[in-house]
């Protein structure tokens, strides 16, 4: 059965389609300040691709005590829900009962380990530094695409091409003007 938390505690929520609610508020019904998800407590819980709240809201400003009883679809839209709370939360309640809940986030604590730094491979800015091919796969980003390219003794292979900077680089690879990423040849032995 779904615990009673703050509505802050529940979120971010991602949906299925990608977006995410990352915060909500709703305005005091009586002094009209915004008081946000931190100064709700209740229930939220995802499901049918639809974000469920029931809660109590509590104006920080004037004190005031309102009921918040909404569904957030996931074009982030906001829907009032007509039941009285006390009826909605019940539904809600029954809905989530075999739901497995995750541990309350007050509870959780992240152990620190100093983690290997991830491999890096070569980084080329300079074109000229580099030998290469003369076969020409294409151009990306105004860059001509050879099939290989030679580094410090080392041929490179044609791998993939990537937006700059969105890009990871494993200790076989090799970066050449911030788009193309090529990667170290195998060297077939034999015994």
């Amino acid at each position: 059965m779904a615990r009673q938390n703050t509505i802050s505690s529940y979120l971010p929520v991602t949906f299925p389609n990608g977006n995410r609610v990352r915060r909500f508020g709703k305005h005091c019904p009586h002094c009209h300040a915004m008081v946000g998800c931190e100064h709700m407590s209740g229930l939220a819980s995802l499901q049918q691709d639809k974000l469920f709240l029931a809660a109590q809201g509590s104006c920080p400003a004037c004190h005031h005590r309102f009921s918040v009883a909404c569904v957030i679809t996931d074009d982030k839209r906001v829907h009032r829900v007509m039941l009285p709370l006390w009826v909605y939360r019940l539904w809600l309640q029954l809905a989530t009962r075999n739901t497995p809940q995750l541990p309350s986030r007050e509870n959780w604590s992240v152990e620190q380990e100093e983690a290997d730094p991830a491999p890096v491979g070569f980084i080329v800015n300079d074109v000229a530094s580099v030998t290469c091919s003369d076969e020409i796969l294409g151009r990306f980003h105004e860059q001509t695409i050879s099939a290989w390219v030679e580094y410090e003794g080392r041929r490179f292979l044609f791998e993939r091409a990537a937006p700059p900077g969105q890009f990871a680089l494993t200790e076989q690879e090799l970066l050449l003007a911030g788009t193309l990423i090529y990667r170290q040849q195998e060297i077939a032995t034999t015994a």
